[in-house]
């Protein structure tokens, strides 16, 4: 996902196809912003003043793809840090290590996974969810030769008629795929850093384990034995301390936007729901309570994944604080 808009971190392709990451990066943001960000903020200037529709457009597109923005560019910005972390993880599985220590991060990695893998498959359910909705509404319009009542994928504002043929049909392409690439920035940047904070929490699991046992080990040996031992684990908790900085130094802003959007939509979502039970004597349509459903899961995920990799940090360093 990361490769295809232009952030992966990998060393081969920052040297050999930097330019094939380059076009990736200006495509996604070019597509995000022509198709979806552009015009629906200058559409939102048209619809100020009615509630409704501010909220529809803000909850459809408008925060989900500009958050997905700049996620992005915070991240390409921080392109040399994310490689130098990368990097770092290269070396840790590449380091000698214990069975013991290989399990704790092989355990965190497949956990890594499963978010990454279940958190892309939410937020592809419901854009695949938002746009059967839509190919149903414009299905019944063309049945009734309602051209009027055909519906671009996110309403907003082109300079020209996105009624026509086949302007309608390039139009709702590339508001797919522009949607299509936030996603992909939406779910894959927040799981890669999640892969990085779990990573983070293995290392420290295992430095922990080996504060612990470390009189155990070296007590029958000669104190120099303790001495180096002892210097080895305090390098690798200094390295872990300037791992995390880097995270935080670097993405923390990122992550606050990230929180204040979720909370955002979440707030508009409940509006738009009472609105809607208020309109429809209290009733929703099946389609309505599917996508809602599916909505509220894809938003909610991001939110997890960070509670849950903080959650973890916060553990894993409690413990080694105890442990010494």
């Amino acid at each position: 996902m990361l490769r295809s808009i232009g952030v992966w971190p990998d060393d081969e392709h920052f040297e050999n196809n930097n330019w094939k990451l380059k076009f990736n990066f200006i495509l996604a943001t070019s597509f995000m912003l022509a198709f979806i960000i552009i015009p629906q903020t200058i559409s939102l200037t048209t619809v100020w003043g009615n509630l409704d529709l501010i909220i529809e457009n803000l909850l459809t597109a408008n925060v989900p793809v500009t958050t997905a923005l700049l996620k992005l560019l915070v991240v390409w910005y921080n392109g040399k840090v994310l490689k130098v972390l990368f990097i770092h993880v290269i070396e840790d599985w590449m380091n000698p290590k214990s069975e013991r220590e290989r399990e704790v991060m092989l355990r965190n990695a497949k956990i890594a996974r499963i978010l990454c893998i279940s958190c892309f498959c939410i937020i592809q359910t419901a854009l695949t969810a938002y746009i059967t909705i839509s190919i149903i509404v414009n299905s019944q319009s063309a049945k009734t030769r309602s051209n009027d009542m055909q519906q671009i994928f996110c309403q907003a504002y082109y300079p020209y008629d996105a009624g026509k043929s086949p302007n309608f049909e390039l139009t709702y392409l590339g508001q797919y795929i522009a949607t299509l690439y936030a996603s992909f920035s939406y779910s894959g940047i927040d799981t890669f850093l999640a892969m990085l904070i779990l990573h983070l929490c293995a290392q420290l699991k295992n430095l922990c384990f080996a504060l612990k046992h470390l009189v155990s080990e070296v007590e029958r040996e000669e104190k120099v034995t303790f001495r180096e031992e002892l210097a080895i684990i305090i390098s690798k908790h200094e390295r872990l301390l300037r791992f995390a900085a880097s995270i935080e130094e670097s993405f923390n802003l990122m992550l606050l936007v990230q929180m204040l959007a979720c909370s955002i939509q979440f707030c508009f979502q409940g509006f738009q729901i009472m609105s809607v039970l208020n309109r429809e004597q209290g009733q929703l349509s099946f389609s309505q309570l599917a996508f809602l459903i599916v909505y509220v899961l894809s938003v909610g995920s991001q939110l997890f994944v960070y509670c849950y990799v903080g959650q973890n940090l916060i553990t894993e360093s409690t413990n080694l604080s105890y442990a010494a």
